[in-house]
């Protein structure tokens, strides 16, 4: 108990730490909710106090679209009783567990995302953990409790729980597999049994924790730690390497219900630029603002507006490929870990170098990538953001050494500190002397940035000299606390200021999601904006819209030629892609589509862009106007009416106005009454059949009124041309039958696409009782099922208790062969090898168990591992 005891506080502030720095949003006083700002659904957002906010607490949208979105529909079916093989509501379905960025088997974790506000809590819950674990494995390495909780506090507070903190889950245990060596060292050594359960556990549960690139990079600072504690083991080598190699196969193991689904969906994914891209690039101001997070103003800001992006050059996107940040201050207490001798000198220097080749990767010198990428699957890996967290736990593994130095030993040598400031300094002059330019300009652009970093940078620089300063001092309870509250204030602060471009309100529009509800049944809908890319998975709806990697290579093909998706396309391109592709949606089963407030995607418009105004034109009796437009004009690829702008002398004019266009060989007419036209507005007029604008053609209008009271047409000069002609509008013909709109509020419009594929199909039968997996069907004759669901290896059907063999039908779904008769039908999904996974996981676990309990019995050959 008073071991326990002495534990208590520290274990206290790593959780009262992160809560702290989130304390903002616990308390509700603002609002950093991802689905505010991603999910297309709120309205009234109002955001925080500063003009250049940055992000709210966290800077990659990830863990919202994936994490918050698809995470909840995991949790939602394990309190269901479902396990979350198959993601039915993203694409035309997908796998969901083997997608690993989900958390799917994150257990108990990923329920934690069914809350309200789970992702916050999960956030706060994996901090807490990664401290605590950091602190366990400080402890075990023989340092006081002060050292191992301001690494482990420092730890918690990681710029990775801010920046990707949908890649955390692996945190808290990699220091935990680390410990794990470090019992396996220690048993090997003393010829004790065991050692090795923690090794299993941790890895495993790395895997489990959702992200494979934080995993694996984890997994390769373990490696080298595990190089060093074999060289220095002597005559326990062969044990410590058979405990070590004991762990690490039955980790795999443990996870293989993950592993096998996850290795079958690669295989025919499409993964984007992790195919070889990812061993190419390089990022320099990484590395920039992994030592001084506040450089370039407030942590992830935004671009000046007064900067052209041509200007900002290598630092205006740099946020996005930096993983986490050291801060200067974790930087100047691990160097003193490599300058000063003490006993775990060697250890801090194997991960000064870890840590300097890891900062050179990201710098981008040629030798080093080059060497980076020799490692296994790093070239397909986005290595220079997601090896930042293993470097991360280096580094504070490296402060908790120097501090526990310091406290053992006494005052360190006013050599070693000077030279740890002057090797800061010099640090801080390599990462930023390269983009002076830049951020010249950045400041000019931006007085407040510059404001920004005078005061941040300037103080965190400042902080760590003081801390250089005290650690030449006597560690007595002044010094500690002061040392404590500038490295941990400093790193509260940081991960705090974020709070500031939290929203201070916000409302989200759901009124759509309940109508889609009552409406939608089996089919699906495609979004160009509100409710956006997976979002409407945590709500059980079925979108088309994707957002994430890895993804079927199928769905991928299909989805470029046959939908002509482009989703970082403008609105409007989006819009003519879903008009030209109709065919294809309705194939796929949509029958809504989303758009914002006002937006009618099947209206394809385009209206002369004119820069100046000329004289208009009064129309009576014989005149006409005439002319033509380049073929260089932007035009619907088919006219079926027009609009122009006319006068009609405050509603006096009378009579028809008749127009004839010409494209090529063919001419189309059409005409429109004056009687009751708007004045100064654009009169619309009906081709008596669309006109076609064959490719490079050039558009030739004519106008006339024979009868009536004059009309006046405006004109104007065609923008960069010296050519007069009139206000003119162009529509292209709606698609038939014509969608309409069903529903509309704030947040969205909704329209109906009549035509659409049902999700069953059998030709010369009768469906009933249709849901996702189930359906009855009758038939006259023997008949073929088409499940419009995408067909992926481990889908099974049954009829009654009979199963059968379900064929790919087309690029994309599933079809069976049905009987004659009633039939009633079931599908599930259950990845290919599943029980194989599970019986090595079974077996895995019960060898450790056996093995385990032998070696604490002391029974037996087992023992010895």
């Amino acid at each position: 108990m008073k071991a326990a005891a002495r534990h208590a506080g520290p274990l206290i502030g790593l959780i009262a730490l992160p809560c702290l720095a989130n304390l903002l949003l616990i308390l509700g006083v603002m609002h950093a909710d991802p689905a505010l700002f991603y999910r297309g659904l709120t309205v009234d957002l109002r955001t925080g106090p500063f003009p250049a906010p940055g992000s709210p607490t966290w800077a990659d949208p990830t863990i919202g679209l994936i994490t918050q979105a698809q995470g909840m529909l995991s949790a939602k079916d394990w309190l269901a009783g479902i396990i979350p093989w198959w993601n039915p509501y993203t694409g035309v379905g997908m796998p969901l567990a083997a997608e690993m960025q989900t958390l799917s088997f994150f257990l108990p974790f990923v329920l934690l995302l069914r809350l309200a506000h789970g992702w916050l809590i999960l956030r706060l819950v994996l901090q807490s953990l990664s401290g605590a674990a950091l602190y366990a494995l400080l402890l075990d390495l023989g340092t006081t409790r002060f050292a191992a909780f301001i690494a482990g506090a420092l730890y918690g507070l990681s710029g990775i729980f801010f920046l990707v903190p949908h890649a955390a889950g692996p945190l808290p245990f990699m220091p935990l597999l680390l410990l794990g060596i470090e019992r396996a060292t220690r048993a090997a050594r003393s010829g004790t049994p065991c050692g090795w359960g923690l090794i299993a556990a941790a890895t495993a549960a790395m895997i489990y924790a959702g992200y494979p690139e934080t995993a694996y990079f984890g997994g390769l600072l373990a490696a080298a730690w595990t190089l060093r504690a074999l060289a220095l083991a002597g005559a326990a080598r062969i044990r410590l390497a058979g405990k070590i190699m004991l762990g690490l196969i039955l980790a795999p193991a443990l996870a293989a219900p993950l592993l096998i689904p996850f290795a079958d969906y690669v295989r025919v994914s499409y993964y984007g630029p992790h195919d070889g891209y990812f061993s190419l690039i390089a990022w320099p101001a990484s590395a920039m603002l992994s030592v001084l997070p506040f450089i370039v103003g407030p942590i992830a800001g935004p671009i000046p507006p007064a900067l052209a992006a041509a200007a900002a050059g290598p630092i205006d996107n740099a946020w996005w490929q930096t993983g986490t940040w050291f801060g200067i201050i974790a930087i100047a207490i691990a160097l003193m870990a490599v300058i000063a001798r003490h006993r775990e000198r060697g250890r801090a220097i194997l991960l000064g170098c870890i840590i300097t080749f890891g900062m050179l990767r990201i710098e981008g010198i040629n030798r080093a990538r080059e060497a980076f990428n020799l490692i296994p699957f790093v070239g397909t890996t986005d290595a220079i953001r997601f090896v930042t967290p293993a470097l991360d736990l280096a580094l504070l593994i490296m402060v908790g050494l120097a501090l526990d130095h310091w406290q053992r030993r006494g005052a360190l040598p006013r050599r070693a500190a000077a030279i740890a400031g002057a090797t800061c300094l010099g640090l801080i002059l390599i990462v930023t002397l390269p983009h002076r330019a830049q951020l010249r300009a950045w400041y000019r652009a931006s007085p407040f940035d510059h404001h920004v970093v005078l005061i941040a940078c300037g103080t965190e620089l400042a902080a760590a000299l003081a801390c250089l300063a005290l650690l030449t001092g006597r560690p007595g309870r002044l010094a500690t606390t002061m040392l404590a509250c500038l490295a941990l204030g400093d790193a509260t602060a940081t991960m705090a200021s974020g709070q500031a471009a939290a929203a201070w309100s916000g409302e989200q529009a759901t009124g759509g999601i309940r109508f889609l509800q009552t409406h939608q049944k089996l089919g699906r809908f495609f979004t160009l904006g509100p409710f956006g890319p997976d979002y409407p998975a945590a709500d059980r709806l079925a979108s088309i819209n994707t957002n994430q990697l890895p993804v079927a290579a199928s769905w991928i093909g299909f989805g470029n030629t046959a939908l002509g998706l482009q989703p970082t396309a403008p609105l409007a391109g989006q819009a003519a892609a879903l008009r030209d592709h109709l065919a294809g949606f309705r194939a796929v089963g949509v029958t809504t589509i989303l758009t914002p407030p006002g937006l009618d995607p099947f209206r394809d418009s385009t209206s002369l862009t004119l820069d100046a105004s000329a004289p208009g034109v009064s129309l009576q009796g014989s005149a006409t106007i005439q002319g033509s437009l380049p073929a260089s004009t932007p035009l619907p690829r088919r006219i079926s009416a027009i609009g122009v702008r006319i006068g009609t002398y405050d509603g006096a004019s009378t009579g028809r106005l008749n127009v004839t266009l010409c494209a090529g060989s063919d001419c189309a007419t059409g005409q429109a009454s004056l009687d009751h036209a708007a004045d100064d507005a654009s009169l619309p007029i009906t081709l008596t059949h669309p006109l076609r604008i064959p490719p490079h053609a050039a558009l030739h209008y004519k106008f006339s009124h024979h009868a009536g009271n004059a009309v006046m047409i405006w004109r104007g000069r065609i923008a960069g041309t010296t050519i007069i002609a009139p206000y003119l509008r162009f529509d292209g013909p709606k698609p038939t039958p014509a969608p309409r709109l069903i529903y509309r509020d704030r947040a969205m419009w909704i329209y109906h696409l009549p035509g659409a594929a049902p999700f069953y199909t059998a030709p010369g039968c009768t469906i009933s009782n249709a849901s996702l997996n189930r359906v009855i069907t009758d038939c006259a004759a023997p008949a073929t099922l088409i499940r419009r669901e995408a067909w992926f290896g481990g889908w099974h059907a049954v009829i009654g208790d009979r199963a059968v063999v379900i064929a790919r039908h087309g690029p994309l779904f599933q079809a069976i062969a049905l009987p004659a008769g009633r039939s009633r039908i079931r599908f599930f999904y259950r990845p290919r090898h599943t029980r194989l996974a599970c019986l090595l996981a079974l077996a895995a676990l019960g060898l450790a168990v056996v093995l385990q309990t032998r070696g604490r019995l002391g029974g037996g050959a087992g023992a010895r591992l």
